[in-house]
């Protein structure tokens, strides 16, 4: 009873580090995670059309990751860039540059609400959060995009995999219990790495492990339930075209937040250890 009531404690104090002090955060990196939603697609529909890509059916698979957009939207994108298959690379610079741009201003983001949640004084001054925040984008955004895209759109690639490599139900429930394992697996990671640069005062992965692990679980539920919502529902009767926006940026919105609150609970864990070391 008194580890339900502590744990219930500890929750709720986490719930209060991140609302509402980061819900406008939340909003923002969600803004700038949609800005880059498109340069990131672009670079993915540019390598689709090398020869390389041609050869892995890459535009196909991308043609069954961006139902989630707007009617129209994916055949526009994928006729206009295959048409240009040899500016491919040029293409691919530009989505690169673009994602550096609105990628890095979420990193900077997560950073400033990182600091907010732990009361963190003092900022960064302007040109070292760039900088930080430019790397921690280099080094997390292939984790972080294949947890995603494995979390929410696993089905489409368990139906192209399954297309070549065999529709045995053994190999299909096998790729299924895979690509959960490994999409936890990967966000893990990025979180810890995220958790841990994005705070200098942070010195060492223990500490941003237990959020990270707890993140990473409450962002899994979110992409089932994500996944299945753009499955199952047929939200486009009532927001037409903007359904498939309206409903990434809400995904992306409550990803923000479930961030802020696996660096909540860490930011708790470290209080309690300061009070008690203060005690003794």
């Amino acid at each position: 009873m008194r580890f339900t009531a502590r744990i219930a404690t500890r929750a709720y104090r986490t719930l209060r580090r991140v609302f509402p002090r980061c819900a406008t955060l939340s909003q923002a990196i969600a803004f700038n995670l949609f800005l880059a939603f498109f340069p990131t697609l672009l670079m993915a529909i540019a390598l689709a059309t090398t020869p390389v890509g041609g050869r892995a059916n890459l535009l196909e698979l991308i043609r069954d990751f961006t139902k989630m957009l707007p009617p129209d939207s994916q055949q526009i994108v994928s006729e206009f860039l295959v048409k240009r298959g040899p500016d491919a690379w040029r293409w691919f610079l530009l989505g690169w540059t673009g994602t550096l741009l609105a990628g890095s201003q979420v990193m900077m983001l997560l950073m400033d609400g990182i600091r907010v949640i732990y009361d963190d004084p003092q900022r960064m001054a302007f040109h070292k959060r760039l900088v930080r925040g430019l790397l921690l984008l280099v080094v997390t955004m292939v984790p972080m995009l294949s947890a995603a895209i494995l979390g929410v759109l696993g089905r489409p690639l368990r139906h192209w995999l399954a297309a070549h490599f065999g529709q045995s139900s053994l190999l299909r429930a096998d790729w299924t219990v895979f690509f959960q394992l490994i999409a936890i697996l990967l966000g893990i990671i990025a979180l810890t790495i995220i958790y841990r640069m994005a705070r200098p005062a942070e010195r060492t992965l223990r500490g941003v492990l237990p959020g990270a692990i707890l993140a990473t679980l409450l962002w899994w539920l979110v992409d089932v339930i994500f996944g299945t919502y753009v499955r199952k529902m047929q939200y486009g009767v009532v927001y037409g075209g903007l359904a498939a926006a309206i409903g990434l940026l809400l995904w992306m919105q409550i990803s923000a937040s479930v961030i802020f609150l696996g660096a909540a609970w860490n930011a708790e864990s470290s209080a309690r250890h300061r009070k008690l070391r203060s005690a003794d």
